[in-house]
């Protein structure tokens, strides 16, 4: 219930801004099936997870199974893996949504994440500014934090 009145009203509102800020033409994707989703869910997932993806997993089933297994075929298995951007792309797309919104243990997830895929100091870094951009005190705070977890107080 929280996907349907959190998750999509953020991102219909995300979409809005970004078709006004970056002009193109969205497509309808209908490739793939839920066993597909999930082979490429969890192939993603523990490359952005590594050692502490099953950890991750059990953790979300814990809480409830229907969102660990949401999260791994429709998140990472259908939304993520798609074609397009590549996964380090997205990763600092993560790291810039995540730093707006100020999800400090998510986003630390999400730093973590795009290093692991490859993502260069300086362009996580920047999605980090993006995210930031129009944040206030409290958003920023909880950047800094997650970033200091993740770089080391030195790199703030």
């Amino acid at each position: 219930m929280l996907v349907l009145h959190a998750g999509y009203p953020a991102a219909l509102e995300a979409v809005r801004v970004l078709a006004e800020a970056w002009p193109g033409r969205p497509r309808a994707t209908r490739e793939g099936t839920p066993r597909l989703w999930r082979r490429r869910g969890v192939a993603l997932c523990r490359r952005v997870y590594g050692p502490v993806f099953a950890r991750l997993v059990a953790q979300v089933r814990a809480r409830h199974p229907d969102l660990a297994t949401w999260m791994v075929e429709e998140g990472y298995g259908r939304v993520l893996s798609r074609p397009g951007l590549s996964a380090r792309e997205r990763e600092c797309v993560a790291v810039a949504v995540l730093a707006a919104l100020g999800w400090e243990r998510q986003l630390l997830s999400h730093l973590i994440g795009a290093r692991r895929l490859g993502a260069r100091p300086a362009a996580i870094r920047r999605a980090l500014a993006v995210g930031l951009t129009h944040a206030d005190a409290a958003t920023r705070a909880s950047a800094r934090r997650a970033w200091n977890a993740f770089a080391g107080p030195a790199d703030a």
